[in-house]
């Protein structure tokens, strides 16, 4: 494929960030596009910065699922060209996914979701936790309807799944060994990679417990409206 020119990849990632939704695919293919021109990272994150100024609050969600793909992504490979543009934009991107409106309680679980997998992770370092985490302190999140949102109860079951759908490919991607590994390679990686039960852990289990209960409140009130 022939080199574009940062005009070019700014029209084409404004473009996929246009029709970009929650499925995992989706967010996949425009993170993929973001992490394959790093060399451009900087204009592509302020074309991120531009779609979270849009007034519609709940699909801002889906931008912070991208932004923590690329994360993802330089954490894995080592890169840091877009982990060391994002740290700088943390809590403003943060704030923008969580306004105080009901859009914003309703992307709270999920956004703390998030915010746990950088922290067990080491994504940024302990100042930039510091500065995102209490954003999320004082947030109940998950106690708006349909009605509060603006989404329609399809899109909420929509979400739903497509939230379920993203969670489980993560965890199939955090068992994804090299092919020429051998079982000894794989039981070292293990060993060295994963901690103790710590504070962090204990965080994400709350996060998921709590989403768990609101999917369930979400589709009980659905079914009593029907």
């Amino acid at each position: 494929m022939d080199e574009i020119d940062p005009f070019e990849a700014r029209l084409l990632f404004g473009n996929q960030l246009d029709n970009l939704t929650g499925a995992q695919p989706t967010i996949e293919r425009v993170s993929g596009f973001a992490i394959k021109h790093a060399d451009m990272a900087d204009n592509l994150l302020d074309c991120i910065l531009e779609k979270l100024d849009k007034p519609q609050v709940p699909p801002r969600i889906n931008l912070l699922f991208v932004i923590d793909a690329i994360l993802q992504s330089d954490h894995r490979t080592g890169a840091t060209t877009w982990t060391d543009l994002i740290k700088r934009e943390a809590v403003g991107i943060i704030k923008a996914v969580i306004p105080e409106s009901s859009g914003g309680d309703a992307n709270v679980p999920q956004v703390r979701k998030v915010v746990s997998g950088w922290k067990r992770r080491g994504i940024f370092d302990t100042s930039i936790m510091d500065a995102v985490e209490p954003l999320l302190a004082n947030r109940a999140g998950g106690s708006a309807g349909a009605s509060d949102t603006g989404m329609k109860h399809q899109e909420i079951i929509k979400r739903i799944e497509e939230d379920r759908e993203r969670h489980k490919r993560q965890k199939e991607e955090f068992w994804i060994r090299p092919a020429d590994e051998t079982p000894e390679e794989e039981l070292g990686a293990y060993w060295e990679t994963t901690s103790d039960l710590n504070e962090a852990d204990w965080q994400e289990i709350a996060v998921e417990n709590q989403e768990y209960q609101q999917e369930r409140r979400l589709i009980e009130m659905i079914q009593r409206q029907r």
